[in-house]
């Protein structure tokens, strides 16, 4: 028996996430691929249309028929509007590219685009952290730092869909310089990047210098994970970087809850695992920071559906398009 459903994609800057997900938020089919960010505008713009075609098969031979709708999750800031990418950190050759016209011709279907902060805020929102919520600032702590904000039961788009960019608040005036261009942005400090630099500037190491083999991958890849192995371990050298992430993250804490008073807020991504370590500066800078009242109401959570979030916000963007007000 077919069931309506609607497709959510979720471009991240190594791997693409391609889900069948039923209108009431269930993810029936989930497939995987390579971004391939790298190439050429056009080239990755195929890529993704590739893996929607893929997914549209698989439905089909598993029965379940046309989806409703189409819903495309890409990184960097956009205009929901138009279509277009303005910029992103992930796909260089993104700048002011039609990315949504590009898919609808690829693919043959009307797609709707968002960013994906905003998606996995309204996957959390549908289906996860906060379900039944109508007031939420999520942040997606990864190789950045995204957000997204949801006011009175909708989210917030801004006059050309761009809302949101809550990584790229400054919390240190003289702070490092972030890859947006700006000094002292919360992603400087609380993201694997930020993480980072902070490793990087206490051990007195230039950029992209070797680190020590404790905390990196099997590729020799800068690790949030190994960080966090070290933290538990007692490491100073982790302890201290996992404690400055927290002050500069409850900065920021403290000022959205200031700005937007919201019920909860959400905290994904894989910088999230760390918490343990930084809550007590975080913890400590929304307490006097933000005001008393405001911050009672707030509930600081992590997200509840882990990777799959973005999908599941895609396709509910899908299926609850943006419209201008």
């Amino acid at each position: 028996m077919t069931r309506s459903w609607a497709v959510g994609l979720d471009m991240g800057g190594t791997n693409i996430r391609c889900a069948a997900v039923s209108v009431d938020g269930d993810v029936l089919i989930l497939e995987h691929g390579p971004s391939l960010a790298s190439r050429d505008a056009h080239n990755v713009a195929e890529n993704i249309a590739a893996q929607t075609l893929h997914l549209l098969d698989t439905a089909r031979r598993r029965g379940l028929g046309s989806p409703r709708a189409i819903g495309v999750a890409v990184p960097g800031p956009l205009n929901v509007h138009s279509g277009t990418v303005m910029q992103a950190p992930h796909v260089a050759a993104w700048r002011g590219y039609p990315l949504r016209a590009q898919l609808e011709t690829l693919i043959g279907r009307k797609v709707v685009l968002d960013n994906d902060a905003n998606a996995w805020a309204l996957g959390e929102y549908w289906r996860g952290a906060a379900r039944g919520r109508r007031d939420v600032v999520l942040l997606t702590l990864g190789t950045g730092v995204g957000g997204g904000l949801i006011v009175g039961g909708k989210l917030v788009y801004g006059r050309s869909g761009m809302a949101g960019e809550l990584g790229h608040v400054t919390v240190n005036p003289d702070g490092p310089r972030c890859d947006c261009g700006s000094h002292g942005c919360l992603e400087s400090y609380a993201s694997a990047s930020g993480l980072r630099g902070l490793v990087e500037a206490r051990l007195g190491l230039s950029p992209g210098s070797p680190l020590p083999a404790q905390i990196v991958d099997s590729e020799n890849n800068f690790s949030v994970r190994a960080l966090s192995a070290q933290a538990r371990r007692g490491d100073q050298l982790a302890l201290d970087a996992f404690a400055t992430a927290g002050h500069y993250l409850g900065i920021a804490i403290a000022s959205f809850i200031n700005i937007f008073n919201p019920e909860l807020v959400v905290l994904g991504g894989g910088v999230a695992g760390a918490l343990p370590y930084m809550r007590k500066t975080m913890t400590a800078q929304v307490r006097d920071r933000a005001f008393t009242a405001m911050a009672a109401e707030s509930k600081i959570v992590r997200a509840a559906l882990g990777p799959r979030g973005g999908v599941v916000g895609a396709a509910y963007a899908a299926l609850h398009p943006p419209t201008r007000s």
